[in-house]
């Protein structure tokens, strides 16, 4: 055979072979070194996994009950109970990448660790008095991925990284964060408010978050703020992107359309109590059941918008992807 065939059977198998060596080493990225072989059987490992993460659960437990009871003291943070659950919703749906995993990552999983217990060791009430049960949880979040990684590898945890990263949720936001997000969206809304009013042609008299109607004057409270909904918007449209969505600008984009959606629901409320105040009876704002549930029924109708936005975010997906530029 001349020398010339020879070449052209095994330089593509060369090729082939160095193409996947390196798809390999792009996939696991630059911790990929980090991960090895299994030592043991994957039934071994998976036993592992699970006896570790309920050790995890013990240890933090006095927390975690501490956030279920914050749950229910504080409206804003309703949705934590759910965030578990939908994390392993989404990590049961990999199940089969998780258990067919063969790699582990123990080095770099008990430093994630370690670093999980570091945080909960600083978390001094002394320091930490308003925040101390974010540092815990945060704490418990990482202990998790470390064990997670640990277990199953660094490769599979890009994989279901969403799942992973879902767990932040049930970290409640500092006090400082919390507080400026909370000013943020209530001056926001006393400014959606305002234009709502002119748009109807309502005679008023602002004062900073006080406006004076004819017969009521009405005050832009922090409980007004609308942060219970906002936030229960925004995980729902991160969640709502990864299942329906593709692309990554469609999602960011999804994401950005949620923040004004939660500000003009809640300008609406304001708006529509204090013209029923004004024009009506003074107890819708003082004393009435639409002042306290009444958001329920346009978060109900924001939910629609949101995923009316998610089936044409996926209509224009599929679109694109038969028509390439």
């Amino acid at each position: 055979m001349p020398l010339s065939d020879h070449l052209s059977i095994t330089a593509p198998l060369e090729d082939k072979k160095h193409a996947g060596e390196r798809a390999n080493h792009i996939e696991g990225g630059p911790f990929q070194a980090l991960s090895q072989p299994l030592p043991f059987s994957m039934k071994t490992r998976n036993g592992l996994s699970l006896l570790l993460l309920l050790a995890a659960v013990a240890w933090f437990w006095q927390p975690l009950v501490s956030l279920f009871s914050l749950t229910q003291q504080e409206e804003h943070y309703s949705h934590i109970v759910l965030i578990p659950l939908l994390s392993m919703y989404v990590l049961y749906l990999g199940r089969k990448a998780i258990f067919d995993s063969r790699e582990w990552s123990p080095w770099l999983g008990s430093l994630v660790i370690g670093m999980g217990a570091w945080c909960y060791w600083s978390a001094d009430a002394a320091i930490f008095a308003p925040d101390q049960l974010s540092m815990t949880i945060l704490a418990s979040v990482v202990m998790c991925w470390g064990i997670f990684v640990s277990c199953f590898g660094v490769t599979l945890c890009r994989k279901v990284s969403f799942g992973l990263l879902f767990l932040l949720f049930m970290v409640p936001l500092p006090s400082f964060l919390l507080d400026a997000i909370i000013g943020i969206l209530q001056r926001s809304s006393a400014e959606a408010a305002e234009v709502l009013f002119s748009l109807l042609g309502v005679s008023f008299f602002r004062q900073g978050f006080l406006f004076s109607l004819s017969n009521f004057t009405i005050h832009v409270a922090e409980e007004c703020s609308g942060i219970r909904s906002a936030l229960s918007l925004f995980i729902t449209s991160l969640v709502a992107g990864h299942f329906f969505l593709r692309s990554a600008w469609t999602k960011m984009g999804l994401v950005a359309i949620v923040i004004p959606l939660a500000i003009v629901k809640n300008a609406v409320r304001i708006v529509g109590l204090s013209l029923l105040a004004n024009y009506v009876d003074p107890t819708f704002i003082t004393d009435s059941a639409l002042h306290r549930s009444g958001g329920i029924p346009l978060f109900l109708l924001s939910l629609v918008v949101l995923l009316s936005l998610v089936w044409l975010l996926r209509r224009f997906e599929k679109k694109a992807w038969i028509f390439p530029r």
